[in-house]
């Protein structure tokens, strides 16, 4: 019973315990991750902190006013913004400007000589949807122009709403063209029903539609915080084929799913809510109870009478629109959308990615500059950079079909002597006028070889296409250029997976309670801090260099509440036996003592066997010094004898067990094991003669006290001995009973230390002994050598 307790009792123990808590907070802090987003919040923040630490472009400083700019090597050098800035609205008045200025651009790019320098595709950040009501003429110009140019990039726009009745058919048509001109997106696998869904959309007009290269959506999706981190690659463009009723759907009903079939059902609150298939029978049943509850009924037609109604399914079909910074990136890689490879929640795959070489006017396989160029002092190369074949080229997404965009920078300005993480060339220098139809006349080159042109809004208050990102607000435009920065540069910010995000939460937590539980709360604490920090800068170094996101906050949340938890814990537990210690042993032990106890917590305080050395006094004639003061005078004299010695066994190191009248009882060796406990008490002892000897010498000779000792070593039972209510540390056994007799056998031998055979053999070589007797004490049969104590050999100072 006592060994069952005594274990139950060790496992709350701090260091045990401390585990436990370990895998208590390890398991909230699992279901907090991934059952609520409180932690995914934190992660979003701690990912903006990481971009803000980056480094885009560094500056040099070669004289006053003249710096050296070092072009981020993460940064293509192929894409190129052209803003719409306050030069632009000075130059051609108010915005939106007459589409004919637009027309003049895009056939300036088209109108070089040199046509081998031209850009790779022109994207316009510019929505065309509704006919120009003003000035229709500048369609047609526009149409003409988009002939002309061949690789001009507009983008349709999706929304949570369908488009009404009356322009739908319309809507639908110009999404055909441009699906027909451009491809679709059709080698999806994975659990497609999870893609971001849109219900309504805004293409370009049919003319355009069917002048353009290639198309995009140009959709962005806020996080919880209105920041804008995350762009989908891929969105479902959803259109209504058929409205079933729900008592007419059957579990024989057909769907072809290689297409993107699907059927959904819509609430009250318009939301909508896919339906799994196959259908069986439990799930119709259940689905209709479920669409009768919360479905707005639609009221019947074709009918007879009045108020009859009914509840409906509708079949949907989808189609995978890639966003405009995908379609320029595939245009980029001379691929088409029909050539990728999407598995939602994993990746999208471009297999084997080319790039114009415009020097030999020939696609090549894509390379990526692995190494970095070197050059020395004088700016001459002494080591060629290395590039790498990229094979494929696999964009992560999430099973919304998003992708994290690596943004490179602080936002860019349209002035040329302003900051620019991407280059920017205002529009105004391109939309002034356009060269005539003579080929002769036409200007060299725009050196834009190979470039992809970005072309949107750069100004505030011409457009609401200002939002806000992890470096603060930031043009549309230059979003779509980050995003297509982070697909041709393949820096794709990688999430760790969910094994490794568990690991080393389940490590640090464990580490963490392991030294929390082990060590003092000081160095516990100080270990933590510099865990925290050295875990914050090895995730930026990673997310700077290897473009891995590890989440730091959750993980420096589960650190922090380790150490505060077991800290806490040992405040309720430890601190509580602590005190029971000091009140236990404070009376005992010298405080240095008491410090060593509580610092020693395995230290066994039960009923044990040690090698122990036990020390017994008494003061010779106290009848006789008792009748020559009156009470109170022996009182006091007493207390001045008692404290002087007990002063010196706690200067020793010696644990006092009780006072017996005038007799003093301590022992050395415990609680805490003392090696040296025999050479101990035998300093002891004549340090305590030698004090009493002053003592004397100040004292009347009536008041002189004369005492003896007697020292004793060997196995003695210590602990915690007496009732519930009333417990004192002491000794018991033969080895303390014959300290006790050698202490009386001092008055036949006229001695005032004596010490046991068993005691002088633990200390023959440090003191100075005379041998007296063979003597038999009462309870051994076996005789005993003692010896008078005389004198330590090295002297005995305080150790």
């Amino acid at each position: 019973m006592k060994e069952k307790r005594s274990k139950r009792f060790k496992f709350f123990e701090t260091k045990y315990f401390g585990m436990v808590i370990a895998f208590l907070i390890f398991s909230l802090l699992v279901c907090t991750k991934y059952f609520t987003d409180i932690t995914n919040k934190l992660d979003l923040k701690m990912l903006d902190f990481n971009f803000y630490l980056k480094n885009v472009v560094q500056k040099k400083y070669i004289q006053e006013g003249v710096t050296q700019s070092f072009q981020n090597p993460n940064i293509s050098p192929d894409i190129l913004i052209l803003g719409i800035d306050f030069r632009s609205l000075n130059r051609f008045g108010k915005w939106p400007f007459p589409r004919y200025r637009h027309a003049d651009l895009i056939k300036n790019f088209a109108r070089i000589q040199n046509q081998n320098d031209r850009e790779r595709a022109l994207f316009i950040d510019i929505f065309f949807i509704e006919p120009d009501s003003i000035r229709p003429y500048d369609d047609a110009l526009l149409v003409e122009a988009l002939k002309e140019n061949k690789r001009v990039f507009l983008e349709t726009v999706l929304d949570e709403i369908p488009p009404s009745e009356a322009i739908r058919d319309d809507y639908i048509t110009r999404h055909e063209i441009l699906y027909e001109r451009f491809g679709k997106i059709t080698n999806v696998t994975g659990n497609w029903h999870t893609v971001t869904t849109y219900y309504g959309f805004e293409p370009p007009l049919q003319p355009l539609a069917k002048a353009v290269k290639g198309y995009g959506h140009a959709n962005f999706r806020e996080d919880f915080d209105k920041v804008y981190r995350r762009q989908g690659l891929i969105t479902k463009s959803s259109i209504v084929t058929d409205m079933i009723d729900i008592d007419e759907l059957t579990v024989d009903y057909k769907l072809d799913e290689s297409i993107f079939e699907r059927l959904g059902w819509t609430d009250k609150n318009g939301i909508d809510h896919p339906i799994a298939y196959p259908l069986t029978i439990d799930k119709l049943k259940s689905l209709k109870e479920e669409i009768v509850k919360n479905s707005p009924p639609v009221k019947a037609s074709g009918k007879d009478g009045e108020g009859e109604y009914f509840f409906i399914v509708k079949k949907y079909i989808d189609t995978f629109v890639p966003s405009i910074t995908l379609a320029l990136a595939i245009e980029y890689f001379n691929k088409k959308p029909g050539d990728i490879e999407v598995k939602v929640g994993e990746y999208i795959r471009i297999p084997s990615p080319q790039y114009f070489n415009v020097e030999k006017q020939q696609w090549v396989p894509y390379q990526l500059v692995e190494k970095e160029a070197k050059f020395n002092k004088e700016g001459i190369e002494i080591k060629p950079e290395v590039k790498k074949v990229v094979e494929d080229i696999f964009i992560p997404i999430d099973k919304y079909g998003q992708m994290i965009i690596n943004f490179m920078g602080n936002p860019s300005s349209a002035d040329p002597g302003g900051h620019q993480t991407f280059p920017v060339r205002t529009y105004s220098t391109y939309a002034a006028s356009v060269p005539s139809s003579d080929p002769s006349k036409w200007p060299k080159t725009w050196m834009v070889a190979n470039k992809i042109l970005m072309l949107g809004p750069f100004a505030r208050g011409i457009a609401s296409d200002e939002k806000t990102t992890p470096y603060g607000l930031m043009y549309g435009i230059e979003i779509h250029a980050n995003s297509l920065n982070t697909i041709l540069m393949n820096k794709f910010l990688k999430e760790i997976p969910s094994w490794a995000y568990l690991g080393i939460l389940f490590i640090v937590i464990l580490y963490t309670a392991f030294i929390t539980s082990r060590l003092s709360t000081l160095w516990a604490g100080v270990i933590t801090i510099a865990s925290l920090l050295g875990y914050f800068l090895l995730t930026s170094f990673i997310f700077e260099t290897k473009n891995y996101i590890i989440h730091f906050p959750s993980i420096g949340i589960g650190i922090f509440f380790t150490f505060l938890t077991i800290v806490v814990y040992r405040v309720m537990t430890e601190e509580k036996d602590k005190k029971r210690i000091k009140n236990m042993f404070g009376k005992y032990v010298s405080p240095a003592v008491v410090d060593q106890i509580l610092d020693t917590p395995n230290l066994e305080r039960g009923g044990v066997d040690k090698n122990l050395t036990v020390f017994f006094s008494d003061i010779r004639g106290f009848t006789t010094l008792s009748e020559s003061m009156t009470p109170q005078e022996l009182v006091n004299h007493l207390n001045l004898y008692l404290t002087a010695m007990t002063d010196i066994i706690m200067e020793y190191y010696g644990t006092l067990d009780k006072y017996v009248g005038d007799e003093i009882m301590c022992f050395w060796g415990a609680p805490l094991p003392q090696e040296n406990h025999a050479i101990l008490a035998c300093k002891c002892a004549l340090k305590q003669m030698d004090t009493l000897h002053k003592l004397n010498e100040g004292w009347p000779k009536e008041k002189r006290i004369n005492i003896g000792i007697g020292l004793n070593s060997g196995i003695m039972t210590v602990g915690n001995m007496g009732s519930l209510g009333r417990m004192n540390y002491t000794l018991m056994g033969d080895n303390v009973n014959l300290g006790a007799r050698l202490e009386g056998t001092n008055k036949e031998y006229g001695t005032h230390v004596i010490i046991s055979e068993f005691t002088y053999a633990l200390v023959k070589d440090e003191v100075i002994v005379r041998e007296l007797d063979n003597i038999r004490v009462k309870g051994k049969n076996k005789p005993v050598l003692i010896y008078e104590l005389l004198d330590v050999k090295g002297g005995y100072d305080t150790p």
